[in-house]
């Protein structure tokens, strides 16, 4: 983990999710840092949801990372312990 990498900091690097031949985000980098109060805006279909879904462990990326506090959760379960 990064010096600079609190506990709680979100990190999107990078991330594209498709469904089938639809792509939901585009390669989308985000950093949010511990503490901090983040607002995604956007039209209805852009990719809120999905994003939001995807750092909460529901969806996996179709490319790229999510890392909390330095670590990637890319693709594990959102279930599991921390």
């Amino acid at each position: 983990m990064a010096s600079d990498t609190r506990k709680g900091d979100v990190e999107l690097v990078a991330v594209t999710k498709r469904f089938g031949n639809m792509v939901a985000v585009d390669n989308v980098s985000l950093r949010i840092p511990h503490g901090a109060y983040c607002c995604l805006l956007g039209p209805s279909g852009c990719g809120k949801t999905t994003i939001l879904r995807m750092i909460a462990g529901h969806e996996t990326p179709s490319q790229g990372d999510i890392r909390i506090g330095g670590e990637s959760v890319a693709g594990q379960s959102p279930l599991r312990p921390r």
